[in-house]
């Protein structure tokens, strides 16, 4: 079985947005209507937040973000299938997404930081878009940032190497920073484009 397909089996991303869904609806929320065609994310969930560098050492927070729509994905350079899928999947819907792309930021955190020096960091994002931003910095602020969006990974030990098993969605904040859909990697470009058209409109 591929490294994919063991993170996707170990890590089912709808499953557990499904279940937060019924948590919120228990407690009194109400799904709305809403023309979106990506999983949207329960509007009781607490907004999620980071405390991380960008190769430059910059540091930054995701509301340095407001006023863009933020898509946000962790995963790591040496990531053989999923990370690369994802990644040439979002500079395809940049591409297609024409003048509304001024609009949007896509943000790459690493969940290897001791391997992803900023330096390959910078390189293996701009290889797939220049406007990509690499976000690393100490694995405890790795681990904060994935768990407040709900992110799970593990390091996986093989002989004189290891693996990073990790879950795949890809987070969608709006101009606020709230946390509004989840995509995957069967996502059809049409539907990202759609669904970012609508949260970048006025």
């Amino acid at each position: 079985m591929s490294f994919a397909a063991r993170a996707a089996r170990r890590y089912p991303l709808r499953r557990m947005i499904l279940a937060a869904l019924g948590a919120a609806l228990l407690s009194g929320g109400a799904r709305s209507a809403s023309s979106f065609r990506l999983d949207e994310w329960p509007a009781s969930m607490p907004v999620p937040d980071f405390n991380l560098l960008d190769t430059d050492a910059a540091p930054h927070r995701l509301m340095d973000y407001r006023g863009e729509v933020t898509i946000v994905f962790f995963g790591f350079t040496h990531c053989p299938e999923v990370c690369p899928a994802a990644l040439a999947k979002l500079a395809l819907v940049m591409k297609q997404l024409g003048v509304v792309a001024d609009k949007v930021q896509v943000l790459f955190v690493t969940l290897d930081p001791d391997r992803d020096t900023p330096a390959s960091l910078k390189s293996y994002v701009e290889y797939f878009d220049p406007r990509f931003v690499g976000l690393t910095g100490s694995n405890a602020q790795i681990k904060a940032a994935a768990e407040r969006f709900a992110v799970h990974y593990a390091k996986v030990v093989g002989g004189n190497d290891y693996s990073i098993d990790h879950s795949t969605g890809l987070y969608v904040c709006d101009a606020t920073g709230r946390l509004r859909l989840v995509g995957n990697l069967l996502t059809p470009v049409s539907d990202w484009t759609h669904d970012i058209r609508l949260l970048a409109a006025p």
